[in-house]
């Protein structure tokens, strides 16, 4: 199970693909900003 993370913690990496399948670091493409990071699973 994963780590909880606090207040004033380093968001870990999250390597995910963007639509052209390559992969994306968005943590780093996001450094510095506020970010919402949504999830969509797709097919159920």
């Amino acid at each position: 199970m994963a780590t909880q993370l606090n207040s004033g913690d380093v968001m870990p990496s999250i390597i995910g693909k963007d639509v052209d399948g390559n992969d994306v670091d968005i943590v780093s493409s996001v450094a510095g900003d506020w970010a919402v990071v949504q999830f969509f699973r797709g097919h159920w």
